[in-house]
């Protein structure tokens, strides 16, 4: 793990240091050290916004697992097979070395800082400031590790001089000692000092809002360990709560995408690649047209429609057809939109005549005999696991194509479930239907739906307290649609979604949907001891074991 850990830090350190002007860079004539830790404090942010929103295969599939999506022709990852990707090793890399090391160097560098005259006195305030905002992240990166493999190593694991081969913790432990720290982190955010100049990429150094996300991932920890040690959980989840978590959506923590280069990761996946590997999944479609949820149409594209027949004739903007066999679920209408199979719009219906349809915005040209024409629209979802057609299944909506669609590492909507749960779990807070209501309307606002929209679908979904885990877990998993790593965590704890397994599942997920990674294979041979100890503590490195906080 030494070798890693160096060699990977030392190219992260020379992108990081890249990445700023040398006009920041020389902001202090009297030293580097001012602008170097925002530098890679920067880096290391813009990797753990990447991480949580990447849909690469080769490191974060978890909107495959979480059935959001299906892939098109390359269904490995949709059956489970993390091993040929060596997925497992990419998410290790990213979270210690990129995004862990990282922000532990920036801590460094802020330790060894010595201020100018001039910052001396405000110095102690600015620097408790600034190391409780990485503490902050570190503690966020770590709940992500033991959410995702169990017992990990924690507490030798950024010291690599001292322990090359790091021991693996108790996940339990792990999570205990997070609490503290972001306990800790909070009494030493001081909003009366100073605290990153440049460089701090989620708040701009904000530190009330700071304050905000250290009490919401505190919740987050709370909720997290809610089966496993109750009175933990509940005792910080009320100090959480009397802290001050998220309160609107002014209050997210996300990383802003820019145009040009460092674009969205959903954008470099489904765009900048030249590659369609991705639809929507079929479990997530069919749930969301049972409820003809109105969030839809910014998840999904409307690109499948219903086929009409094929043109015999085509006159002025009067087109004929021969009905297709077996017919359309639904007639055609005045006012739907017309389509050259798969996708190509050619007008809007203004008249129908038997096997007719004229047109207006009708192009001369654009059909021509024995066209499929297709009209209106319907959602479809590819089969878990299957290869499943771009062009014949419904896609992701235009946000992934977007390139400042923004990386959503913890928001208000996740943070009103968590108090939904908190509602129902232990009477804290509003009465649980309210803070359900409260949950999916946040939700539904997020998504720049109305509180309206949002009252409708309550009425064929109310809050349902003999069951509020599926009640709760249902609507988060359709709420964390682009949160799959978060959603992972929410299915693990409550049990809903009913999830079945991919079709052609790899045998090693044991005919099951996995509920964790595997351990990395270069841990297996570089650091054997520790590995077989942390395997056997979990009961066995497999996709099937269970985290220590998932008890049902």
């Amino acid at each position: 793990m030494k070798k890693i850990l160096a060699s990977i830090l030392l190219v992260s350190l020379l992108q990081s240091c890249g990445r700023e002007s040398m006009e920041e860079i020389n902001t202090d004539p009297n030293s580097y050290y001012t602008t170097v830790p925002s530098s890679v404090l920067t880096y290391a942010q813009k990797q753990l916004a990447d991480y949580v929103t990447t849909p690469n295969v080769n490191i974060n599939n978890f909107r495959l697992t979480m059935q959001y999506w299906q892939e098109t022709t390359y269904i490995d990852e949709s059956q489970y097979n993390f091993s040929t990707r060596n997925v497992s090793d990419q998410v290790w890399n990213y979270m210690y070395v990129r995004v862990l090391k990282n922000l532990d160097q920036a801590r460094k560098l802020i330790l060894a800082y010595q201020p100018t005259a001039t910052e001396q006195a405000g110095w102690p305030k600015q620097m408790k400031n600034q190391l409780a905002i990485i503490d902050l992240q570190q503690a966020y990166a770590f709940q992500i590790l033991v959410d995702t493999y169990g017992d990990i190593p924690y507490t030798e694991a950024l010291d690599i001089d001292v322990h090359p081969l790091p021991k693996y913790d108790s996940g339990k432990d792990i999570y205990a000692s997070l609490i503290n720290r972001v306990k800790q982190d909070l009494a030493n955010l001081d909003t009366t000092g100073k605290t990153f100049a440049s460089g701090e990429k989620y708040y701009n150094g904000d530190i009330s809002k700071w304050k905000k996300f250290g009490n919401s991932l505190l919740l987050k920890l709370g909720i997290g360990i809610a089966d496993s040690d109750a009175a933990l959980a509940q005792s910080t989840v009320q100090a959480a709560i009397a802290g001050g978590v998220f309160a609107s959506k002014a209050d997210d923590c996300v990383l802003a995408y820019l145009a040009s280069p460092n674009y969205s990761q959903l954008y470099a996946n489904l765009v900048a690649s030249n590659r369609n590997d991705y639809v929507l999944g079929k479990t997530l479609v069919d749930y969301m047209n049972d409820s003809n949820d109105v969030r839809r149409d910014l998840y999904m594209q409307k690109n499948v429609h219903y086929l009409a027949g094929s043109v015999t004739n085509v006159t002025g903007s009067t087109i004929t057809f021969t009905p297709a066999d077996p017919a359309p679920a639904v007639a055609p209408k005045v006012g739907d939109d017309v389509y050259v199979m798969p996708n190509t719009k050619v007008g809007t219906i203004t008249s129908i005549s038997g096997n007719s349809f004229t047109l207006s915005g009708y192009v001369p040209g654009s059909v021509v005999e024995e066209n499929d024409l297709g009209f209106s629209y319907y959602y479809k979802g590819g089969t878990i696991g299957a290869k499943s057609s771009f062009n014949s299944n419904t896609r992701v909506g235009t946000f992934a194509y977007t390139t400042t669609t923004p990386g959503i590492l913890l928001n208000y909507t996740e943070v009103a479930f968590y108090l939904a749960e908190a509602s129902a779990r232990w009477g804290i807070g509003a009465a649980p239907a309210v803070a359900y209501t409260n949950a999916v309307t946040a939700s539904f606002l997020q998504w720049g739906k109305t509180a309206a929209d949002a009252t409708a679908y309550l009425t064929t979904h109310p809050y349902d307290a003999t069951n509020w885990k599926k009640s709760l877990g249902e609507q988060a998993w359709v709420a964390m649609y682009d949160q799959p790593t978060t959603s992972f965590n929410f299915w693990r704890r409550l049990d809903y979604p009913i999830l079945l397994p991919a079709a052609g599942a790899v045998s090693d997920a044991n005919n099951k949907v996995p509920v964790r990674l595997k351990y990395p294979v270069t841990e297996q041979s570089t650091n054997p001891t520790n590995y077989n100890a942390g395997s056997s503590a979990i009961g066995g490195d497999f996709l099937y074991t269970k985290v220590f906080w998932d008890k049902n």
